[in-house]
């Protein structure tokens, strides 16, 4: 269970020990001996680490207390679309608690989340995983590696997922298949391509309200709203490309390119205030679509060298990347009087009508970031060592509103 060094937090092979930073790693042997199957699952064994209810379409971690649902990353690369998550392909996930923005430039104060996925490397796997259980529960995994000769390799980590939940109507439908291939390219170059589709399909599920500061008193398998009309679905395409180039023992160099093409939505018809009297339930509605195709490109150059009794590991690098994001709103209307439900029956059937008002967004931006950064690690002695950095981030958004 126990990881000794990671790459996470400063782009170069670093003892945790020697990390001036709370990193906490939850590794695939975890995940599989819990059986754990989504990552805000591996949150439970993070301190510092809670989850929120995400308006039941996404992963929120809170860490230390600031909550965040565009805080991650893929093998350091941002994955900041909102939705929910799976560890199919995980060889291990990094919970990097504080300030990031050294190595992952702009976001949020209490940390990030950042996946390492399983890739090809040229050894063989073979293992998989079938799970029964109560509420219809099916899911099967496969990880399938294969070894060629000393210089190259496949690996096939796949997933599918059927099953319902103890809340009534309600289902979880999801699938990923993540091909990966790596090659050598001489003695000192290594190329790794991979390739992930991943759709998941599910309810929306809001919880229950509050009544007199407190979750109301109701059976936990009660769905308040319109299971019906209360769904999320989001579709990922990625594809990486990562080139690593040793010139020298102590001198190396490494590409990753990402591309990743997102679709999400999620439509909701769910609770709002119970009222005075403890028997009555307002309910309201509406619909979010998100469309984003990110690119980024990360080179980094790390040269570990000795001057005198010191000894260095230097990172130079720069980071390019374009987001361009479609958002389209819809709000739910009630025919008149349908909206107001009784507590004791709350899962309705009622019609409802998305279309937009006239605060919901209708947008198109594109964002490009360009980074530069530089980081020395120096060590005086086994006691004493020191990491200092200099990031340079330009950061530029622009936005259409459709609507005016």
């Amino acid at each position: 269970y126990q990881v000794r060094k990671t790459r996470g937090a400063t782009k170069t092979d670093t003892p945790l020990l020697e990390t001036p930073q709370a990193v906490t790693v939850v590794t695939d042997k975890l995940v599989a001996d819990q059986a754990v199957t989504s990552l805000n699952e591996t949150f439970r064994y993070m301190p510092g680490v809670g989850t929120a209810q995400g308006e039941g379409n996404r992963d929120t971690p809170v860490m230390r207390g600031i909550s965040s649902t565009g805080d991650f990353y893929v093998d350091g690369i941002r994955d900041d679309v909102q939705y929910y998550r799976d560890v199919y392909n995980l060889e291990r996930v990094e919970a990097l608690k504080g300030p990031s923005a050294m190595i992952f430039g702009r976001g949020g104060s209490g940390g990030v989340i950042n996946r390492v996925t399983k890739l090809a490397d040229g050894m063989n796997h073979r293992s998989g995983t079938l799970q029964f259980g109560s509420h219809l529960r099916r899911r099967g995994t496969v990880d399938f590696g294969q070894g060629f000769g000393e210089s190259a390799g496949f690996r096939l980590n796949a997933m599918a997922e059927d099953s319902e939940t103890f809340r009534d109507d309600t289902f979880l439908k999801r699938y990923g298949v993540n091909p990966s291939f790596n090659v050598d390219l001489g003695d000192a170059t290594r190329l790794v391509l991979a390739y992930e589709r991943f759709h998941d399909d599910r309810t929306t599920d809001r919880g229950v309200p509050s009544f007199e500061g407190r979750p109301v008193d109701t059976d936990p398998e009660t769905f308040f709203g319109n299971p019906k009309l209360s769904r999320t679905e989001a579709d990922v395409d990625a594809f990486d490309a990562i080139v690593d180039h040793a010139f020298s023992e102590g001198l190396t160099l490494r590409n990753h390119l990402r591309w990743a093409d997102y679709d999400k939505y999620y439509q909701n018809v769910f609770p709002r205030a119970v009222d005075a009297t403890g028997t009555l339930v307002t309910l309201a509605g509406y619909r979010s679509d998100t469309t984003r195709r990110n690119l980024f490109n990360q080179t980094d150059l790390v040269w570990d060298l000795r001057s005198g009794s010191l000894r260095h590991t230097l990172l130079a690098g720069v980071e390019v990347g374009r987001q361009v994001t479609d958002n389209f709103r819809r709000t739910g209307y009630f025919a008149p009087g349908t909206d107001v439900v009784s507590l004791a029956d709350p899962n309705v059937d009622v019609a409802v009508e998305f279309r937009q008002s006239p605060t919901d967004a209708d947008n198109h931006g594109v964002a490009r970031t360009t980074a530069v950064y530089l980081q020395d690690q120096i060590e005086f002695s086994p006691r004493w060592q020191a990491i200092v950095g200099v990031r340079y981030d330009d950061f530029r958004v622009d936005l259409r509103n459709n609507r005016n």
